[in-house]
């Protein structure tokens, strides 16, 4: 396996990766040039896209792990694990005051283990996307 830090990452595979957990393709949105990410770290095996995390930020105050995706036939074996703690070491290093991550009920073991814990919250989609 092997980690491509900021590197662009194909809107096909993102897309794909995407979908393989059930969640909306965002092809469209994925290309839009308007889209930046503060960091993201893609998880291959070969030429396949197993895993990703992605992160917007201010740069100073505050992150949001947007995303983290890990293939379901590759789920289970600590990939997620591995680039939630890339993630973290990276965002404490450059001294990030909070980090947020919104997340289903059901993971909610998961991400304790690196600390987060509940807060009220709330999220508002706004259309649906393909």
């Amino acid at each position: 396996m092997t980690f491509k830090i900021n590197e662009q990452v194909p809107v096909e595979l993102l897309s794909s990766l995407r979908e393989s957990v059930g969640w909306n393709r965002m092809e469209k949105e994925l290309a839009n040039t308007k889209m930046t990410s503060y960091y993201h770290i893609a998880a291959f095996e070969e030429d396949e896209l197993i895993g990703y995390i992605d992160c917007i930020s201010n740069g100073v105050t505050d992150a949001y792990i947007q995303d983290l995706i890990v293939k379901p036939e590759y789920q289970g074996k600590g990939i997620g694990s591995e680039l939630m703690n890339k993630m973290i070491n990276y965002l404490k290093d450059s001294h990030i005051y909070m980090i947020s991550v919104i997340f289903d009920e059901s993971l909610k073991s998961f991400y304790e283990k690196f600390g987060f814990y509940m807060m009220l919250s709330g999220q508002l989609e706004t259309y649906k996307s393909d």
